[in-house]
């Protein structure tokens, strides 16, 4: 693929993309989100509790928690010990020694449990809509983009709830995920890399940093042909980014999106050369 094939791809899609965000929350999206608005965020003592206890666990909550979300905790399971908050208010008596002593306010702790989703049985969570196809022979080319620009490129089942982490050089993804959503991921790490390694270039605003490498991902994933659905928009508004974000950064996505399409699509690894992976359409 030529660059102005590839421009003419990314302007395509990204068109695409701005009207998906405009259109807003899809109704997946707004399930998935009141299931997880149930989930506590811990804090980090409790974090490392859980992780202490369970270093596999991915959703957790109390039994009453399960028990709305339509779910119930499995015979014998043991719980996962956690330090919870309790407020009560002391009245002031008469020995305190002052009459006009207020009631006191006093904050201590109590255990309480909680358990991950793989304890308990029932209705399955609303999940996150996910990229679906075929990339071909397309994945392998865009880890060859990510390493020849010296970017080393690991798999991991250590990155927590992540599907794939940017650490400046280096891209670490979960394993286990399928072809597309490794494409996507990748895309999106890749992204990344190439817009926010520079700390005078970078947007200080991660909501302008998510929404920039999920248009990419987008853009990518539209150029190959894959099953975007409503995935990409969807993270997008997860970290409020809206048209005018997406907007903003119209020149860095394109660019970007451009470069990557180039690489990966190339006379060589074209389907008509190979009769592999899913061939290219663009809208006249």
């Amino acid at each position: 693929m030529n660059s102005n094939h590839a421009k003419k791809v990314s302007e395509q899609a990204f068109n695409e993309l701005v009207e998906a965000v405009e259109a807003g929350k899809s109704q997946r999206l707004v399930e998935y989100l009141k299931a997880m608005g149930r989930f506590h965020n811990y804090s980090l003592g409790n974090a490392i509790l859980i992780g202490f206890q369970r270093p596999d666990a991915t959703h957790v909550a109390g039994f009453r928690t399960w028990q709305k979300l339509g779910r119930h905790v499995k015979r014998n399971e043991k719980g996962i010990a956690i330090m919870a908050p309790i407020v009560y208010r002391r009245k002031a008596r008469p020995d305190d020694g002052d009459k006009d002593t207020d009631d006191e306010t006093i904050s201590t702790f109590k255990t309480a449990y909680v358990f991950d989703i793989s304890q308990t049985d029932g209705k399955p969570l609303p999940e996150f809509a996910r990229v679906n196809g075929d990339p071909g022979i397309y994945i392998e080319k865009l880890r060859e983009y990510i390493t020849s620009r010296g970017i080393l490129l690991e798999y991991s089942d250590a990155i927590g709830s992540a599907e794939g982490i940017s650490a400046g050089g280096l891209i670490r993804l979960k394993k286990g995920l399928t072809a597309a959503e490794e494409l996507s991921v990748l895309a999106h790490e890749a992204a990344h890399e190439r817009l926010h390694r520079d700390k005078e270039t970078t947007p200080k605003d991660k909501k302008v940093r998510e929404t920039e490498a999920e248009a990419v991902a987008f853009v990518v994933c539209h150029g190959i042909g894959l099953d975007i659905g409503s995935a990409c928009s969807d993270y997008i508004q997860l970290y409020n980014g809206d048209k005018e974000t997406l907007l903003e950064s119209l020149e860095r996505i394109q660019r970007t999106a451009a470069e990557i399409l180039v690489a990966v699509m190339d006379k060589e690894s074209g389907c008509e050369a190979s009769g592999e992976g899913p061939c290219l359409a663009v809208a006249a």
